[in-house]
């Protein structure tokens, strides 16, 4: 749906290590003791539903990890991969994209973690997942792809791109996420991980309360532009809320600045044809501060700005988007 789970820097008042220290010791001793009342009060976590949206792709196993992905166009064609952003899975840009790219055939992917897909134990970066898609488009065989990736999604194809150019032969950013300093992790992304905290996050207070914040979070994500209707139902946005969904997504946005930082210094090694599309209204991803200098940087990129347009320019310009993709299966045919 949208990057992020960051906030702009603060500035906060200086205190010794001892004193977070004895806060966070506290704090934890506070949640362990409303853990234990919860449980003695019969009172447990809610799952995200009675009946969870079910996978409606296939799934196929990569070194033990199971992905889940959706395939829809014509058989035959040269494929392009579409991945989604941050808190979403492959619904997310099918509603938006599937009817302006029905004479493309096109891989929907629940990229590691989210969605309906598994993601590998241990640390977890760009890089690795970057890695895996790869993998991925080899076993089935894909050839050479267009990526096309928006906003979190946009920045694992910057990284596919540059670690693994022969999978790739042509790439469409959409509000990419792609240079680092875009804000301080917000809290809640940074405890899921913490001791005793972060089990009470995912299986108490992300069940119980997350229902209520999707659909403000849609409207945060699209502005100024409106939610389209049945979007948070049509997109089974609600899978974020699976105690194992969200500990993925979370990891990946409580280190989104080292992510970043890691790997912005290499945009300029990426020669495939690539064409940015972002809005200029986009409150999520600063299009100047990521789109703008990338499209500088990358050497055979193009940047259309979207004007008006929010963090979500694939819904309420779909057309657009496919167009860039046509453009760029053209320039990597070396026809355009």
């Amino acid at each position: 749906m949208s990057i992020p789970g960051t906030r702009k820097p603060v500035r906060l008042a200086r205190a010794s290590k001892t004193s977070w220290q004895a806060v966070r010791f506290n704090l934890t001793v506070l949640t362990a003791c409303f853990l234990i009342l919860t449980a003695c009060a019969g009172g447990r976590a809610m799952p995200v539903g009675d009946d969870p949206l079910s996978p409606i792709g296939q799934f196929i196993e990569i070194d033990g990890t199971r992905l889940h992905y959706h395939v829809t166009g014509p058989e035959g064609a040269s494929p392009v991969l579409v991945l989604h952003g941050a808190s979403a899975n492959l619904r997310e840009p099918l509603m938006g994209l599937g009817d302006a790219l029905t004479g493309e055939r096109v891989i929907w992917l629940d990229r590691p973690g989210l969605g309906h897909s598994q993601r590998p134990s241990g640390q977890w970066n760009p890089q690795a997942e970057a890695a895996l898609i790869a993998q991925f488009l080899e076993a089935v065989d894909a050839g050479p792809t267009i990526v096309t990736g928006h906003s979190w999604g946009g920045a694992i194809s910057l990284r596919l791109a540059m670690d693994h150019p022969q999978a790739v032969s042509g790439i469409v950013l959409v509000a990419p996420a792609a240079r680092a300093n875009v804000g301080e992790a917000a809290l809640y992304n940074r405890a899921t991980h913490w001791p005793v905290i972060g089990p009470l996050i995912t299986r108490l207070i992300v069940p119980t309360y997350g229902r209520a914040q999707l659909e403000s979070g849609a409207a945060s994500a699209f502005a100024p532009d409106p939610v389209p209707e049945g979007y948070v139902e049509e997109t089974a946005l609600a899978l974020l809320l699976e105690a194992r969904v969200w500990t993925a997504n979370a990891a990946d946005m409580a280190n989104v600045n080292a992510h970043l930082e890691a790997q912005e210094g290499r945009y300029g090694e990426i020669t495939q044809p690539t064409i940015i599309l972002a809005g200029t209204e986009d409150s999520v991803v600063a299009t100047r501060r990521h789109s703008v200098p990338v499209a500088e940087t990358m050497p055979n990129a193009e940047l259309i700005l979207i004007e008006g347009a929010g963090h979500n320019p694939h819904f309420a310009h779909a057309g657009r988007v496919a167009e860039a993709i046509m453009t760029v299966r053209r320039r990597a045919a070396g026809v355009d």
